[in-house]
């Protein structure tokens, strides 16, 4: 075991593993959700759906500084329309559509059966439990919630400011899925990438490299966590400044 865990990438695979058997033990979306919660109007409202590490997961999958960034940057903008490729239970949907963003999320149902199967069917699924959460604090509205696959869902030529893909896909599938969404950012919106498989995020890194020196991506540099955020230039559009967060010194 000690030899296993001085291996980085053996590391990340165990933290990997056990963060997954923790996201599958955390309670509902809907059953999380505090009592005294009643509107999602500040970041704060939101702490709940975040964990610390790998190690104790809870509803959102994202590292904290990652969630405050995602959080600011919607904010900043005004009703902003976002995709967002890979659902699992819910979290990072409801961050989004509690910052103000109108969010079209897909979910292709594989992740709830593979806990399905590992560890025993939920009381009710991790959609209803969506639903319940975001009717509880008045934004369900905001949120269209579809099974479908990112793959090939069809893609509405420059609709959104933001794309936020957080999918496990090999290298092939990775660039084709990305090539696909692209068409969908507006000019000066961003596209940001999230492994949803690894912590180190491997195939989102190789991708991130292919595309460098393409005129029509900016790179947003720094990034929070382990994002990629690519902003898509066109013409006369320059690159928008970075969002103020405070995930960002």
């Amino acid at each position: 075991m000690d030899q296993m865990l001085e291996d980085g990438e053996a590391r990340d695979f165990l933290l990997h593993r056990l963060g997954t058997r923790q996201l599958h033990d955390a309670e509902r979306i809907d059953a999380r959700l505090p009592s005294t919660v009643q509107e999602t109007d500040d970041f704060e409202d939101l702490l709940w759906l975040l964990s610390s590490n790998y190690a104790n997961r809870g509803i959102a999958l994202l590292m904290l500084e990652e969630a405050a960034w995602l959080y600011d940057t919607i904010k900043a903008l005004e009703s902003p329309r976002v995709a967002e490729l890979g659902r699992a239970k819910g979290g990072t949907t409801f961050l989004m559509a509690s910052a103000g963003a109108r969010v079209l999320s897909l979910e292709n149902g594989a992740l709830e059966a593979a806990n399905a199967r590992h560890f025993g069917a939920p009381e009710i699924s991790y959609d209803e439990a969506l639903g319940n959460a975001l009717t509880k604090v008045g934004i369900s509205s905001r949120v269209e919630v579809l099974q479908a696959d990112a793959e090939t869902y069809p893609v509405p030529s420059e609709m959104f400011d933001l794309v936020f893909s957080d999918i496990a896909l090999s290298d092939h599938r990775m660039a084709m899925m990305f090539e696909r969404w692209w068409e969908g950012v507006k000019p000066g919106g961003r596209f940001v990438l999230r492994d949803g498989r690894e912590p180190r995020t491997p195939t989102v890194r190789r991708l991130a490299k292919s595309l460098e020196g393409r005129p029509d991506i900016h790179f947003e540099e720094p990034a929070p966590g382990v994002f990629s955020v690519l902003v898509k230039v066109s013409g006369d559009v320059a690159p928008p400044p970075p969002a103020e967060s405070r995930a960002i010194g």
